[in-house]
């Protein structure tokens, strides 16, 4: 039973300040991310390795700003 008392202690709500400025990191690193990847992939630089690692970070970001835009559209309804 304390097992249950102590999760049910450490749930706490994340306020909205924080997600704000998350949300705002997010989307200048996933601004970035698209800018990096599209200015290297026109170089002599941009290999299988490199393509994989900016598609990678390109793809983690969208999902997260999609994830606080959703956010965002549920606080207001």
């Amino acid at each position: 039973m304390s097992i249950v008392a102590i999760i049910s202690n450490t749930q706490k709500l994340i306020p909205d300040e924080m997600i704000s400025q998350g949300g705002a990191l997010a989307t200048v690193s996933l601004i970035l991310s698209l800018c990096i990847a599209l200015l290297i992939s026109d170089t002599k630089y941009c290999n299988k390795w490199v393509s994989n690692n900016l598609d990678f970070s390109s793809n983690t970001l969208l999902v997260l700003f999609a994830a606080i835009v959703a956010s965002k559209i549920m606080a207001i309804l």
